[in-house]
């Protein structure tokens, strides 16, 4: 081989390794765009997620008001039972006749 076709050779081997080094960065360049991209998508979805938490804490909470509002029905029937007794016990108080002693 001669000095000129060697020269050539190498100046290929290298145009080809600048080619392949530059196409590496250029993809390493993609890569890191994308996470750059992936993590500002990943913070605006958890704000958003935090948003929904936030307002749907309510509905989280309905349970308790069904078992609150289930205690206040249970003592309301309780209060209109211990009402009716006391009332029937007023009306047979009231017709009964009163005797007068004296």
């Amino acid at each position: 081989m001669t000095d000129a076709e060697l020269t050539t050779a190498w100046l290929i081997g290298v145009a080809v390794a600048g080619v392949v080094v530059l196409l590496a960065a250029a993809l390493l360049l993609m890569v890191l765009s994308a996470a750059r991209s992936i993590l500002r998508h990943g913070a605006e979805a958890l704000a958003a997620a935090e948003e929904i938490q936030r307002g749907t804490s309510v509905i989280w909470a309905l349970s308790d008001t069904n078992r609150i509002a289930g205690e206040i029905l249970a003592t309301a029937e309780r209060i209109e039972e211990n009402g009716g007794v006391i009332a029937e016990a007023l009306a047979e108080t009231e017709s009964r006749p009163v005797s007068v002693v004296g």
